[in-house]
């Protein structure tokens, strides 16, 4: 970063749709980022099972080897960043992605998530653990403000992506598209800097 001009940073805040912009002064090659979670979204993909159903095994070793087996898809893709797991808690029964993420236990989707980011990582695939924080409905979810107490993000929303960091060491988070208390979550200075880096112990540039 020190040795970026400000155009180059700036630049690196864009993409070209589904990578990022490589930097051939610095030798930074683009990210070529696919969705996921429950599978490589790209042409001929193997569609893994739903998040949820992987979760209701309560078997951290079979979430890992299908980290494994997604990270191994990801790469014969083309791609080197898979955009999960997705950790969102279950808290809206209409939730239209409830089913990518592992429910509605903050405990039990922490192990999921450990597990799932050690499978996709271990094969030198980047898992992007997803959407932090609230993004418990996709209706309007580009406008609508999350109102949730201190306490509430604390032992529900916030374990499982703490355990993301923490355990497994994850390369990259996407923030949500909503706001929390009237904050968008992409420049929240409470959730990415006290939360996120300060207590959680994210890093830029890896571990």
């Amino acid at each position: 970063m020190k040795k970026m001009t400000l155009e180059e940073k700036i630049d690196m805040l864009g993409g070209t749709g589904f990578a990022s912009k490589p930097n051939p002064r610095l030798g930074i090659p683009e990210l070529k980022m696919t969705d996921g979670p429950v599978g490589v979204r790209w042409e001929k993909s193997t569609a893994l099972p739903a998040s949820i159903a992987m979760a209701a095994t309560w078997d951290p070793s079979l979430v890992s080897n299908l980290g494994r087996a997604l990270a191994r898809e990801t790469k014969g893709h083309g791609r080197n960043v898979i955009l999960g797991p997705c950790v969102n808690i279950h808290r809206e029964p209409q939730g239209g992605r409830n089913f990518e993420s592992f429910g509605e236990d903050p405990y039990l989707a922490g192990r999921m998530a450990v597990a799932y980011i050690r499978g996709v990582q271990n094969e030198g695939v980047i898992a992007t653990v997803k959407h932090f924080a609230c993004n418990n409905q996709e209706f309007e979810r580009g406008t609508i403000s999350a109102e949730v107490d201190a306490r509430t993000l604390n032992e529900i929303y916030f374990p499982a992506f703490r355990a993301a960091v923490q355990e497994a060491g994850v390369w990259a988070i996407m923030s949500a598209y909503n706001k929390i208390n009237g904050l968008w979550c992409s420049e929240n200075p409470t959730l990415l800097t006290h939360v996120l880096k300060d207590r959680g112990g994210w890093q830029e540039g890896g571990w």
